[in-house]
């Protein structure tokens, strides 16, 4: 290859230094001049305005004697013979004649300022009525003359010619250039030759590190130099016997890198990807591996009648033999799931095949169900692996659902089909299931004393199950994580399926507030609506009627009319308040009125189309309800009217034409309200006839 042409490292790096010392100085001489400049600039007018000041107090009992020309124009002469800088220095009485001169036959001359001053702003505070004026010529200071039975007596004005202040600044300006000059001549003489000689072995290192390039790992580097250069000569030399070790691992070491990013990629492709939705239920997994691959396997895949098969695996051990057992199981698992109709026969079937492959001591726990969106049902068998959590939404309770099966391969000769068994578990809106692997059950805490338990897994459940399953699962990883340190100890993985919630709707007949976009409507609200902010208390709620009397359309209503709609407002509300938001005043949820005129909607002469026409939109960030859960009571029964409580319900969706649950949105929990006054009416009509 031929030599390239290169610069000496010597002349780039001493180059550089002078060229960096150079404008270091004169970079620190610029500010400094700057500085120097500031601090002389604001001398001369700290200076003036104390001369204006002191003239003024001077002035004061001059002016009210009957000849103060007697003591004034003596004390201005005395200021001008003593600062020969001062361009004129002058007292002028109430009426702007002047009263204090150098000359004195200027004396009752009425007094003027140059016309082209301005006003400028000051380095120091000024007191009420002074003022700093300049132009190109002059730096004047008017100070007020006040004495404390007169606030008025004159001015007093000093004046200082700017050619002075250039003067100074120019004068300090020429020392302090001469000073940088030789400091930077010094700089740069003790840089050069101080680099110079530091710099002297660099040539031999070059020449050496170019023996290593060529492959001559035995010619060492001789370089006595005592600075960092001779240390990197040595360890230059050390680097060259590493090397030749090196040589020998360089391909093996290739070798198993390519193999364990193949066995990563498998592993990451046998899992499924993000959030999947069937049939109004929400499939959600996680997985961390504790090293570069893990032994846990979890999946769901659609089955030929519409059902969903769900499945969640932990092989004993870790890392690459985890991870070829996990591509096995899921080769036999996409193989077999279709051929077996229950999930105890799948899993017997699956350790069947399996069993031959497995090293004695090695075994699978492992969870099959089959879940059937249609009929909300998760019917499933377990072979030891950890037990699945449920979570009621409608009780606010958590299920466990131990299994005495045994893991896969654990016990040889068939001894796994006596210990299965399939369950189902039913699922209403708002339900869960959590299934987990060992992994974050049994996660140590940092000191390795106590593991992170069922309890805790239950509780963290418990807390944040209501916001839905993606955000569980970030709350149960983070728990974990917390508790044992950002690395897992072993494999961690985790599988929700969840039943979502679904709008609930009283009226059977079409309308157009079921299909609309909850979000829409809310920004609608924030945009044109009337606001009503609630603290999370009951006692808050009494705003609502004198809320409801200054509402568009709302306020022409009847009292009877107006005081039904505000029950059943008081009920939606207090619903929030009580069970989303735990009665927490330190938190608040919002109310919005929509009228048909805010909505553009063409105004009706009727009242009733008006207020049907428009709309109520409530959002909080509480926990969410579960509105499947709800049914009807029937008020005609003696029985139910005796129960005292809990037709909150049944109130709202009497009195309301249309009620719309949106739970969870990216806004929070949404619901949408509709009033039909012709309605509301028909139905107290109905309710006293009856």
């Amino acid at each position: 290859m031929k030599p390239r042409r290169v610069v000496s490292i010597r002349v780039v790096v001493i180059a550089t230094t002078t060229a960096l010392i150079t404008a270091a100085v004169l970079s620190a001489g610029a500010l400094s001049e700057r500085n120097a400049r500031r601090a002389l600039s604001h001398e001369i007018e700290t200076g003036l305005v104390l001369e204006a000041r002191n003239l003024a107090l001077t002035s004061a009992d001059a002016l009210l004697s009957s000849f103060p020309e007697l003591t004034l124009t003596p004390l201005v002469k005395k200021m001008m013979a003593e600062r020969p800088e001062l361009a004129f220095v002058v007292v002028v009485n109430h009426r702007g004649q002047i009263e204090g001169h150098p000359d004195p036959r200027r004396l009752g001359e009425p007094f003027k300022l140059p016309g082209d001053l301005m006003a400028v702003e000051s380095s120091m505070r000024l007191q009420p009525g002074e003022r700093l004026l300049q132009n190109r010529a002059l730096l004047i200071v008017e100070a007020p003359v006040t004495h404390p039975t007169e606030p008025n007596l004159g001015m007093a004005v000093v004046a200082v010619e700017r050619a002075y202040v250039d003067a100074a600044v120019a004068s300090a300006r020429r020392g302090q250039l001469v000073f940088l000059a030789v400091l930077l001549v010094l700089g740069v003489v003790a840089s050069f030759v101080v680099l110079a000689a530091l710099l002297a072995p660099v040539g031999a290192l070059r020449a050496g590190l170019e023996r290593i390039g060529r492959g001559d790992l035995d010619t060492p580097l001789q370089i006595g130099s005592g600075t960092e250069l001779g240390l990197l000569a040595d360890t230059v030399n050390e680097m060259a016997e590493g090397l030749k070790r090196a040589r020998a691992e360089t391909v093996e070491r290739e070798r198993l890198a390519h193999e364990l990013e193949l066995a990563r990629d498998i592993q990451r492709r046998l899992l499924p990807q993000g959030r999947r939705e069937v049939g109004g239920h929400a499939l959600v997994g996680a997985h961390r591996a504790a090293a570069e691959v893990g032994g846990d396997y979890y999946d769901f895949f659609a089955l030929p009648d519409g059902r969903v098969a769900i499945v969640i695996a932990d092989v004993s051990g870790k890392g690459l033999a985890g991870c070829l057992v996990t591509s096995m199981l899921a080769a036999l698992l996409r193989a077999l799931h279709t051929a077996h109709p229950s999930p105890t026969a799948l899993l017997v079937a699956l350790e069947r095949h399996l069993t031959p492959t497995l090293e004695p001591g090695e075994f699978v726990t492992m969870f099959y169900g089959v879940l059937d969106p249609m009929q909300g049902r998760l019917t499933y068998a377990s072979a030891g692996h950890t037990p699945a959590l449920v979570w009621r939404a409608g009780e606010s309770r958590v299920e466990w659902c131990p299994t005495r099966g045994i893991p896969l391969g654990a016990v040889r000769g068939g001894a796994l089909a006596s210990t299965l068994e399939d369950r189902a578990v039913p699922l209403a809106v708002g339900d869960l299931v959590l299934l987990f692997t060992d992994g974050l059950s049994e996660a140590f805490d940092r000191d390795g004393r106590e593991m992170f338990g069922m309890e805790r897994i239950e509780r963290t459940v418990r807390e944040h199950a209501r916001a839905g399953p993606d955000a569980m699962i970030g709350a149960v990883n983070a728990a974990v994580a917390e508790w044992s340190g950002a690395t897992p100890q072993d494999d961690q993985t985790l599988l929700v399926i969840a039943r979502i919630a679904a709008a609930t709707q009283r009226v059977p007949e079409a309308r157009a507030l079921p299909q609309a976009d909850p979000l829409e409507r809310l920004a609608e609200a924030e945009r044109s609506g009337v606001r009503l902010e609630l603290p999370a208390s009951l006692d808050a709620l009494d705003a609502l009627g004198a809320w409801l009397a200054r509402l568009p359309d709302l306020s022409e209503l009847d009292a009877a009319e107006r005081r039904q709609l505000e029950i059943a407002l008081y009920e939606t509300c207090a619903n929030v308040a009580e069970h989303g938001l735990q009665l927490n005043s330190a938190l608040a949820f919002e109310l919005w009125w929509v009228s048909a005129a805010a909505r553009g909607v063409a105004r009706h002469d009727d009242l009733d189309a008006r207020v049907k026409a428009g709309y109520f939109v409530l959002r909080d960030r509480g926990f969410p309800f579960s509105p499947g859960r709800w049914r009807p009571r029937d008020l005609d029964d003696p029985r139910r009217r005796l129960e005292g409580r809990g037709f909150g319900l049944d109130l709202i969706h009497l009195v309301m034409d249309e009620v719309l649950y949106r739970p969870a949105t990216a806004a929070g929990n949404v619901t949408l309200l509709t009033f039909d006054p012709a309605r509301a009416r028909e139905t107290r009509k109905e309710d006293h006839n009856g």
